[in-house]
C-alpha cells in the first residue's frame, strides 16, 4: 500500500510518531512538504521529500516583485505547494491534513484524475473556522462534499465536522499517541518539587498565568526548594522572563530557548506537575496538547486550562481550571503538591490513560484498519 502523507509544512516528529509503525507493516508511506518548514526534520522518522512551494518555483524578477509588495502592502507571498497534484501519481491513498489546506485541495484533484481515495485529518475544532476568507471557504466546502474520510483526534473535532454538515459516518476517531519506550516514569521522582510548562511562547499560552500562580505559591516561605521550568522561546518569551523575575522567582526560575525532541522525556522525567495553560481566543482554542499525554506517560502530574481539547485529553487524571484565573491554578497546584495521596492517585491515573488511549501501537493499527477500508 502506497500513502502519500500531506502535513504541508507542519510535518514534525512527534506528529508522525503514531504513523512510524505502518512502516514496518507494509505501508509504503511518504511525506511531502516544503518550506518554510515550520518544525526541525532531523528526528521525522517516515520517509518524506521536500518539494518546491510556489514562491520558490518563479522567476527571480517575480519574487523579488512579490517581496517588496509584501513588505508595502502585505499582499501574501503565495508558498503553496507547486506541481502536487502530478506528484500524486501512482499512490494508493492520499492522506491530507485540515480542510482548508492547499495540500487537501491537491489530494482532490489528484482522486478526480485518478480515482484515488482520499483521507483528511481535522484537528481544527472551530465550527466554519476561516471561512470568512473566500479561498478557504471554497476548498473547505469541497473537502466536505468530495473527500472520502475524516479522521480526528478529539470529540471536539468531531463535533465541528459534524456541525459543518459531515455525516458522522464518514468521521474516525483515533487519537495522536505517544510512544511508551521512549516516554516512560523515572525510577525515582525529583527530591524537590519541580513545576513545568513546555509550549511555545506566545500569550495564548498563559505562561504568564503559571508564574502568576507559582508567584502566589512562593509566598509561603515553606516552599523555597520548588522550581518553575518552562521549555520553549517565542514572541512573548521576554515578557515571560520579565514577568518571572518580577514576581520575584530569582532562581528558582528557569527557561530553555529548545531541546532536541529526544531529550524531552528527560526533562519531563525530572518534573513533579505540567500545566498547560492555554487560553481561548476568537480565532483558537487548544486543539489537542500533545505535552499533557507525554507528561503523563513519564509520571508526571498535569494540569490545564479548560480551553478546547484539553479537559478531554486529561479526563479524570488530572485537573483543569479556567483560562487565566491563576489564583484557580495556584490552588490546583497547592493540592497537587501538598497532598502525596492526591499526587499518586493522579500520577497513576494518568500512566494508565495513556496505556487504555493514548498508546501508539493500539493507535496506530486502528490508522493501519483505517487504510486498509479506503483501499479497498
Amino acid at each position: 500500500m502506497k500513502v502519500a502523507f500531506l502535513m504541508g509544512n507542519r510535518l514534525s516528529a512527534w506528529h508522525t510518531r503514531m504513523y512510524e509503525p505502518l512502516l514496518s507493516w507494509g505501508v509504503d508511506l511518504k511525506a511531502l512538504t516544503y518550506r518554510p518548514l515550520r518544525f526541525p526534520l532531523e528526528q521525522v522518522r517516515i520517509p518524506y521529500e521536500i518539494i518546491p512551494n510556489r514562491a520558490e518555483t518563479r522567476t527571480l524578477g517575480k519574487r523579488i516583485r512579490e517581496g517588496i509588495e509584501n513588505r508595502l502592502v502585505g499582499t501574501p507571498v503565495n508558498e503553496d505547494p507547486a506541481d502536487l497534484v502530478a506528484r500524486l501519481e501512482g499512490f494508493d491513498l492520499i492522506h491530507s491534513w485540515e480542510l482548508f489546506s492547499a495540500d487537501t485541495e491537491a489530494a482532490l484533484e489528484a482522486k478526480k484524475r485518478w480515482g484515488t481515495p482520499v483521507l483528511v485529518t481535522v484537528w481544527d475544532n472551530l465550527p466554519f473556522h476561516r471561512e470568512k476568507d473566500a479561498v478557504f471557504a471554497k476548498r473547505k466546502q469541497r473537502a466536505r462534499k468530495e473527500a472520502d474520510r475524516f479522521l480526528v483526534y478529539t470529540h471536539d473535532s468531531r463535533k465541528t465536522l459534524i456541525e459543518e454538515g459531515v455525516e458522522s459516518t464518514r468521521i474516525q476517531l483515533i487519537p495522536p499517541s505517544v510512544d511508551l519506550e521512549a516516554f516512560s516514569p523515572a525510577t525515582s521522582p525529583p527530591k524537590n518539587p519541580v513545576i513545568l510548562g513546555v509550549g511555545r511562547m506566545v500569550p495564548e499560552k498563559g505562561f504568564e498565568d503559571l508564574i502568576e500562580a507559582v508567584g502566589f505559591l512562593l509566598k509561603d516561605r515553606t516552599r523555597e526548594s520548588l522550581t518553575l521550568r518552562l521549555l520553549g522561546a517565542g514572541p512573548n518569551e521576554e515578557a515571560v522572563d520579565r514577568l518571572a523575575e518580577i514576581r520575584g522567582l530569582g532562581e528558582r526560575y528557569e527557561r530553555l530557548p529548545a531541546l532536541d525532541y529526544s531529550e524531552l522525556p528527560e526533562f519531563l522525567r525530572q518534573g513533579t506537575v505540567l500545566v498547560l495553560g492555554s487560553k481561548p481566543t476568537p480565532e483558537w482554542k487548544e486543539q489537542f496538547g500533545m505535552i499533557l499525554i507525554e507528561a503523563m506517560a513519564c509520571g508526571v502530574v498535569v494540569i490545564g486550562a479548560n480551553s478546547g481539547a484539553i479537559p478531554e485529553i486529561i479526563g479524570g487524571a488530572g485537573l483543569v481550571y479556567e483560562p487565566g484565573a491563576f489564583d484557580e491554578l495556584a490552588e490546583c497546584l497547592r493540592k497537587i503538591l501538598d497532598d502525596d495521596s492526591v499526587r499518586e492517585s493522579l500520577r497513576v491515573k494518568g500512566l494508565e490513560q495513556c496505556r487504555n488511549r493514548f498508546d501508539r501501537l493500539s493507535n496506530a493499527k486502528q490508522v493501519l484498519s483505517l487504510y486498509e477500508s479506503l483501499v479497498r
